[in-house]
């Protein structure tokens, strides 16, 4: 039992068990605090952004921190994933770039549903790649200036094109979307929509690291190279939606 010195035979330090407890109620409740500040960020992104359009993503992140707050941060994984796997509902997008947060020097997409490629291909992005970009994924200038190999302002079409109307999910989606806008600016492009709006694009690296019960975002653990980045992350989906229910 705890008592403060103003109390009648205190002051009395607390048992080990009742300052455990105390620490785990402190940290639920500091969890929750910030579960309730991003979910507020979440509602009011289309007001802070300005141009941010209220598309799907919007209520997929916000509907994933209610469950976690309800549930469990673990059962809100699982519930994003079976979610964002049904048939027509999102594509899965990765990008490797010149250098960090570097024009785009390849992209991939695939349907979350069937895992089937819709786009694979290596872009020119018109300038030199650092080597750390490419002591990461290995692509060289000598590939991506090759006369075959298109532009973003030739890829984007495409990209646009397979990212109509679904959610496009990436691991650390705010990178990719990032880059993916930039590169449209850069050819003066009209990125409206779900190709580069947030409101379009949700985020599985912290829920495969919710689901995993991690404390700092998890890596993915492909390769480096999109297409098999973007395997990756769908095995990661598939993993979470397959959880039996609790």
């Amino acid at each position: 039992m705890c008592k403060a010195s103003h109390e009648p035979g205190g002051p009395q330090r607390c048992s080990g068990d009742t300052r455990a407890a105390l620490e785990r109620s402190l940290g639920a409740v500091a969890q929750l605090e910030c579960r309730q500040a991003a979910l507020t960020r979440a509602v009011g992104l289309s007001g802070a952004l300005g141009g941010v359009q209220d598309g799907p993503a919007l209520s997929l992140r916000q509907q994933y921190l209610i469950d976690a707050e309800a549930l469990s941060p673990r059962e809100a994984a699982v519930r994003f994933a079976r979610s964002v796997l049904a048939p027509g509902r999102a594509i899965i997008v990765d990008t490797e770039t010149v250098s960090m947060g570097g024009p785009i020097c390849e992209i991939a997409v695939v349907d979350a549903h069937t895992g089937r490629p819709l786009l694979d291909t290596l872009v020119n992005p018109r300038c030199a790649i650092t080597p750390a970009a490419q002591a990461v994924h290995g692509i060289t200038e000598h590939e991506v200036s090759a006369p075959q190999v298109p532009t973003w302002a030739q890829v984007y079409e495409q990209f646009a094109q397979v990212a109509q109307g679904r959610v496009v999910l990436a691991y650390n989606a705010d990178y990719d979307r990032q880059v993916v806008a930039d590169d449209c600016r850069r050819y003066s492009l009209d990125a409206a929509g779900s190709a580069s709006d947030a409101g379009w694009w949700a985020d599985v690296m912290a829920p495969r690291s919710d689901f995993m019960g991690a404390k700092r975002w998890l890596r993915n653990g492909g390769g480096h190279r999109a297409l098999g980045d973007v395997v990756q992350t769908r095995g990661h989906l598939l993993a979470m939606a397959a959880e039996s229910p609790a």
